[in-house]
């Protein structure tokens, strides 16, 4: 759940927003007005804040305000259908993303929570590159990297599934998933625009997925699809319905996605090694490089993880 500022003059499309942004667990505060938008910023520090951007709203002009006075904040600036340049716009007043209207509820909501994730990725990202830079002071010194950061914040949001899945026993898939060129196709758009499409692939994979799956971003133009109580076949059949629904993104057409998979299937037997979180990890990267050196819009991989020691 966030703390959501939703600006906007016009009653019924303020109301709009805050069903649908309610209807997800958030918290919503209203501002009709930039001056009382700007009054609720600097008393209440939204999570984020959603502003309008039409004549007798200047939401792009609250914007550069909001980035001027706190920068951390982020900003969704929502255009109407007759806005021809949104994303070029948006760019320019410093937003992190933007959609032109009419609005839907998945839309709106899933481009929030992938703000929302990126927004918590960077600010976990920070403090744990920091607490490796004092463990420099205490222990045997080695280089912070982004790389080990971003895999300190994937443990701390599934080991608790994994470690569940040892001591329960029941079958778990990780789907490791990078858009096909993604550095020509998606990394070289404006900034606002990148974000969009970034939101409109992981809602096209999220209305894919049960309510117990995941599907949460990684890196830079990578997501994770977390599947539990989900065998080798099951994941297989996910897998393939998540690759077609890539190819309907309306942002960025003819996008396709590579996938890597892992699975582990505990035995009943006893005994038997466990699974690790590093290991999943490992196969399903592995996997995802072995679906692109292939020629992309494919899945690899699937087999049950190796055995290791469990290090976690």
């Amino acid at each position: 759940m966030a703390f959501i500022l939703v600006a906007e003059p016009a009653a019924a499309v303020a109301g709009a927003l805050r069903k649908f942004l309610e209807s997800a667990s958030h918290e919503v505060t209203m501002a009709t007005d930039v001056r009382e938008a700007l009054e609720r910023v600097r008393e209440l520090a939204p999570a984020l804040v959603l502003a309008s951007v039409t004549e007798s709203f200047d939401g792009e002009a609250l914007c550069r305000q909001v980035k001027e006075e706190a920068p951390g904040i982020p900003v969704l600036l929502l255009y109407l259908p007759e806005e021809e340049q949104p994303e070029a716009r948006a760019s320019a007043a410093g937003a992190e993303a933007c959609l032109v209207g009419p609005l839907k509820r998945a839309t709106v909501v899933s481009c929030v929570s992938l703000m929302m994730q990126l927004a918590q990725a960077r600010e976990t990202v920070s403090v744990v590159r920091t607490e490796m830079q004092l463990m420099q002071h205490q222990g045997p010194r080695r280089e912070p990297s982004s790389s080990g950061a971003d895999l300190e914040f994937l443990k701390r949001l599934l080991f608790m599934e994994v470690k569940r899945s040892r001591r329960y026993r029941y079958p778990i898939s990780y789907l490791l998933l990078e858009p096909d060129r993604y550095a020509e196709r998606i990394a070289t758009l404006a900034p606002a625009q990148r974000t969009s499409a970034l939101a409109e692939v992981l809602r096209r994979l999220s209305e894919a997925l049960r309510d117990i799956d995941v599907a949460v971003p990684f890196a830079e133009g990578r997501f994770i699809v977390f599947l539990p109580y989900t065998p080798h076949e099951g994941a297989m059949v996910v897998a393939e319905r998540l690759r077609q629904r890539v190819k309907e993104v309306e942002s960025v057409p003819g996008l396709t996605a590579s996938m890597g998979l892992a699975v582990f299937e505990p035995s009943a037997q006893k005994g038997q090694a466990q699974v690790s979180f590093g290991s999943l990890m490992k196969e399903a990267g592995d996997a995802l490089r072995r679906a692109q050196a292939a020629g992309g819009d494919r899945v690899e991989g699937g087999r049950q993880a190796p055995a290791e020691p469990v290090t976690e």
